[in-house]
């Protein structure tokens, strides 16, 4: 495909026409030398061509391909998949621990004649020790969401009045 440059139009009006195509037809003009180069045949000889394209490949992480072949290869997961495991494992642990704690406290509460003040402050201390642990794994889960891949969910914090609704369990005894 012959180049063409400012030098290579002969008259004036061609040259004001081609600098007018280059300013305001920018993508036509583009279009038609894609075209033109097709129909010269110089995009037959390019390399790959016939074969399909690797789309296994992130062409956005360069920097990281090294480093995620080598995971994918020794079959291990990415830190932030594992701080999200990890995440996810202590929220589990906490809810059931909530549950746990909540059955037994609803049956003793519900046979208990003259200890139910004890039960009350025993159902308090869990209560604030879940509040202290559920802000430390917001915290986790702040640091965790700030590095997380873009295109990948978040996980939602967690507050106690919330995991104490999901176990049906209440704040206060009463």
């Amino acid at each position: 495909m012959e180049k063409k440059d400012e030098s290579t139009v002969d008259s004036p009006v061609d040259l004001a026409d081609y600098r007018t195509r280059l300013r305001y037809e920018r993508q036509e003009l583009i279009d038609e030398l894609i075209q033109e180069g097709m129909a010269n045949g110089h995009f037959d000889n390019l390399p790959g061509k016939g074969k399909p394209l690797n789309l296994n490949k992130n062409p956005y992480a360069a920097d990281m391909e090294l480093a995620n072949e080598l995971l994918k290869e020794n079959d291990l997961p990415p830190v932030w998949i594992l701080q999200r495991n990890e995440i996810l494992a202590k929220t589990a642990k906490i809810r059931t621990d909530i549950v746990r704690q909540w059955a037994w406290h609803e049956r003793e509460f519900r046979i208990a004649i003259a200890d139910k003040g004890r039960l009350t402050i025993r159902w308090d201390d869990y209560c604030l020790k879940w509040k202290s642990e559920i802000g430390e794994l917001n915290k986790a889960i702040d640091a965790f969401n700030l590095k997380r891949p873009f295109d990948h969910l978040e996980i939602f914090k967690l507050n106690l009045e919330s995991e104490l609704k999901r176990a049906g369990a209440p704040r206060w005894l009463r």
